[in-house]
């Protein structure tokens, strides 16, 4: 009876030992391990070291954990910090979508509502087909609006103050008919630009003063910016000149977007603040924080209108992962990716100072699923 349990031991050892001999030659049998989300970190920075990674994680209301790794720029060596801004591109529609929710909760206008009712002054000679378009159409992209202004205009528009270069923009657009019925997703950055005008008309403050007061002051988000991010530290972004990258100080106009795009994507914040903007939405969707949003409002947000996009959110549910609420961002120098997933109370972020959509997009995907496994 004394050898009995270590027999039992012996046994356990080897069928252990074959067991994962087996799970290795044949990978279908039972489950395969899953990476821990710092391993999967590890190995993506691994990759590309010249390039700076950044990502974040948070379950429910915890502190957000946060990874960083890679240099600066491709020409300069120096690491990025912990608390390094990254430029969200088009990330940025979630904040400007939750701002004209915001003002729609405080009774300032209605979503539903023709924009035609809010600019109705003398620089706004806006064509019938334009003043019917609603704020919900803008924000889902079913306005029927092109998705940009001319490189013409880009280009002779990138020196204006963002509030007067977006009336200016848009006027040369507005006098006409919208060029697309209504009702089908058309993904359109002038929609948001258009957007932002209606807030700066509504409460007489700029779009950027405006995100700055109600989210990066009021929720706490430090390190919310505008353009490329110009701390000493900041990585910089890096465009493909002729399949080689290079660097672009911030100061450059070509380091992002013409300012008056900001409604459309101009944000820039470190990967801890992005978290917590994704946090932010899981507590009011949960009725935590209805001053921010109440739980029907932040719902809206978070539902389809056309296809798989809400309000600037994007709808989708991976297999095994339950509901995905999420946006990417691009300005062509950088990427980043923000992903709420409700059911498991989870937020996850990452960004690059690349515009490698695939490498940034594929890292937030497998940490999600780590840390849905409970592997960090």
């Amino acid at each position: 009876m004394d050898g009995q349990p270590q027999l039992h031991a012996m046994v356990y050892r080897w069928t252990r030992v074959i067991g994962a001999a087996l799970l290795g030659f044949w990978p279908n049998w039972g489950m395969a391990q899953v990476a821990s989300a710092s391993d999967v970190f590890a190995r993506t920075a691994q990759a590309a070291p010249k390039q700076a990674l950044g990502a974040a994680y948070s379950f429910g209301n915890d502190a957000p954990t946060v990874m960083v790794a890679g240099r600066r720029s491709r020409a300069d060596g120096r690491k990025v910090p912990p608390d390094a801004p990254f430029h969200i591109g088009s990330i940025s529609k979630s904040f400007t979508a939750t701002l004209l929710m915001q003002l729609e909760q405080e009774g300032q206008l209605a979503l539903s509502t023709p924009i035609g009712a809010y600019l109705n002054g003398p620089e706004y000679q806006l064509h019938p087909t334009w003043a019917a378009l609603t704020l919900e159409q803008l924000l889902s992209h079913t306005s029927g609006l092109k998705a940009n202004a001319s490189m013409r205009e880009m280009i002779q528009r990138y020196a204006e103050r963002p509030a007067a270069g977006r009336v200016r923009v848009l006027s040369a657009l507005w006098q006409s008919p919208v060029p697309h019925r209504a009702g089908k997703m058309r993904y359109s950055n002038l929609g948001y630009v258009l957007a932002g005008v209606v807030a700066e008309e509504v409460t007489g403050q700029s779009w950027e003063d405006q995100i700055q007061a109600r989210f990066g002051r009021r929720l706490g988000l430090k390190s919310l910016g505008f353009g490329a991010p110009d701390t000493p530290d900041a990585p910089l972004g890096h465009v493909s000149i002729v399949g080689v990258k290079k660097p672009l100080a911030a100061e450059l106009r070509e380091a992002d977007n013409p300012a008056w795009m900001g409604p459309a994507g101009t944000i820039h914040l470190n990967m801890a603040d992005l978290a917590r903007w994704g946090q932010t939405h899981l507590q009011a969707c949960r009725g935590e924080v209805p001053r921010f949003l109440t739980v029907q409002n932040c719902r809206r947000l978070w539902t389809p209108v056309s296809k798989n996009y809400g309000l600037g959110w994007i709808i989708e549910q991976p297999k095994g992962l339950g509901p995905k609420r999420w946006h990417n961002g691009s300005n062509n120098r950088w990427f980043a990716v923000l992903a709420v997933y409700p059911e498991q109370d989870l937020v996850v972020a990452t960004a690059s100072n690349h515009a490698t959509a695939q490498r940034v997009t594929k890292l937030e995907e497998k940490m999600a699923r780590a840390l849905v496994a409970g592997v960090r």
